[in-house]
């Protein structure tokens, strides 16, 4: 598959075809509002601008990858002779509905057609479809020119072959995908997100300690045994020579009195909201947002290139 079309080109769909463009595929990029994507070819160069500062592009390659990408002045265009579609647009089913009928009246029969989505589901979203077996969801994490991991979620008419398909694609491209057998809303990393998210504006709001020492207490201690390993691997190992089934004896019971004491919102107090909101603005006075970001991804690379070492 080497003729990409990124569909939506906000912040998501210009950090795709990024990372399209740096594997040395074709990339076309449309977003129905123009000044967007005009400016998704800045992003896009920008980015990989910052592969080339963090050493994982050279200066040549990323010469190539901005040769690989091109502005088209219509969804017909985008589509014409397409292999894969990467769908990045608004989060509304409405919405998603109308781009997808005219999908399947200018794409080849055999294009794949992949949603950005962070939480819809595919049966939902593919039901406008008359051929609904090759769109699937593939849901990175951002940004996605960085980040390996990618959520393949197909839906009930989703065919296997193109779960497999898009699997061994992403995989020789040296993303990480990883399947869900169920459909559930956010996925797997935005459920996990959300609880931890949760608990942390919880913790804030109740006074138990500062947006700073909260963040720290995550990226300080659970956040570097997440960047190697998931929560069962991780207490697998506390559990000794036991493993997990110790673990789950003998800690595990006590893990039942901090769920009991946990918030259950199911939406945000506007007292957590303030004081997060408030509590956040003074962290960033240390550096501007771009510089944070900036900072993120140089640590991004550098983790990763460790993780790769054997």
């Amino acid at each position: 598959m080497q003729e990409i079309g990124i569909l939506g080109a906000g912040l998501i769909g210009a950090s795709w075809a990024s990372f399209f463009a740096a594997q040395g595929l074709n990339v076309r990029i449309y977003d129905v509002n123009e000044t967007v994507k005009q400016k998704a070819l800045d992003v896009a160069r920008a980015n990989l601008q910052g592969l080339v500062d963090l050493k994982l592009l050279t200066p040549e390659e990323m010469q190539h990858a901005v040769s690989n990408m091109r502005l088209v002045d219509s969804l017909q265009e985008l589509l014409a002779e397409i292999d894969f579609v990467q769908e990045s647009v608004i989060e509304d089913y409405a919405i998603k509905a109308d781009v997808y009928r005219e999908f399947e009246q200018h794409a080849p029969d055999t294009a794949i057609l992949a949603s950005s989505s962070s939480g819809l589901l595919m049966t939902r979203i593919q039901s406008v479809l008359k051929h609904p077996a090759r769109a699937l969801i593939a849901h990175p994490f951002n940004p996605p020119h960085l980040i390996p991991l990618v959520e393949l979620v197909p839906g009930e008419q989703t065919a296997a072959s193109t779960v497999e398909t898009v699997k061994n694609y992403f995989l020789k491209l040296g993303k990480h995908p990883v399947i869900l057998n169920k459909e559930v809303p956010g996925h797997i990393a935005n459920r996990l997100a959300a609880a931890v998210w949760r608990e942390s504006l919880a913790l804030l709001d109740e006074g138990v300690a500062s947006v700073e020492d909260i963040d720290a207490a995550l990226c300080q201690g659970p956040g570097l045994r997440w960047a190697m390993m998931g929560q069962h691997l991780i207490y697998e190992l506390g559990g000794g020579a036991g493993g997990y089934q110790k673990f789950i004896d003998t800690i595990g019971a006590s893990f039942e009195e901090y769920w009991n004491d946990m918030q259950t919102w199911t939406s945000i107090p506007e007292s957590a909201k303030q004081k997060a909101v408030a509590g956040t603005q003074a962290y960033l006075k240390q550096k501007s947002r771009s510089e944070w970001a900036a900072w993120r991804d140089e640590k991004l690379a550098r983790i990763q290139q460790v993780l790769r070492e054997e």
